[in-house]
């Protein structure tokens, strides 16, 4: 009985191995996305995504934006594996809770499912960067959905920083609407861009 159940370990070990072959390092500049093999895993080899990770929070008197992120690994998304950071939010103007997916962040298994997700890391200040960005720093592109509204999607921005001791992100949120209107797109949730703004992390 032993040499059969040593038997089966061993070959879940392979097939486990071999599902997820390459392992290919998210940040490789000669890696992309759209280029890999199937079922190779896209990996988070540094653990930059973990840096990210956990509740952070804006407040403008009245109108506040709390994010949480979590880490989702071996993430299989049809073709390949990939760790993402995904994750909900809270958005509350002049008092009144506008949305709340943070529910998204209670199970990683979601993946490109929930509300915000994405593991595009960039190491330059293009792509709507912040105001005090400087090249060579590590920051993230990631995708947030506009739950109630169908049809808008927007990007979200981040990059780490310390303010007072404080654990920060300093984001750039801009939506977009991607159906066919005539006329004026219609608002969504959210406004249509939030430029740095700073969350701080809670405990």
């Amino acid at each position: 009985m032993k040499k059969i159940i040593s038997i089966i370990a061993i070959g879940l070990i392979f097939y486990n191995c071999k599902a997820q072959s390459p392992v290919l390092n998210m940040e490789d500049a000669n890696v992309t996305k759209s280029k890999a093999p199937d079922n190779s895993y896209y990996k988070d080899v540094n653990n930059t995504l973990n840096n990210f990770e956990g509740t952070w929070l804006y407040t403008n008197g009245n109108t506040s934006l709390k994010i949480i992120l979590v880490k989702s690994t071996q993430y299989f998304n049809g073709d390949f594996y990939e760790d993402l950071l995904i994750g909900g939010y809270q958005y509350i103007e002049n008092r009144v809770e506008k949305i709340n997916t943070l529910s998204d962040a209670n199970d990683p298994s979601i993946g490109r499912a929930a509300s915000i997700r994405g593991n595009n890391i960039y190491n330059n200040c293009r792509y709507s960067p912040v105001d005090d960005c400087v090249d060579g720093e590590k920051n993230l592109d990631l995708s947030i959905n506009d739950v109630p509204l169908e049809g808008h999607i927007g990007t979200l921005r981040l990059f780490k920083r310390t303010i007072n001791g404080q654990e920060a992100l300093k984001a750039n949120i801009s939506m977009n609407y991607f159906r066919d209107v005539s006329g004026p797109a219609p608002d969504p949730t959210l406004p249509w861009r939030m430029d740095n703004i700073v969350l701080i992390k809670q405990n």
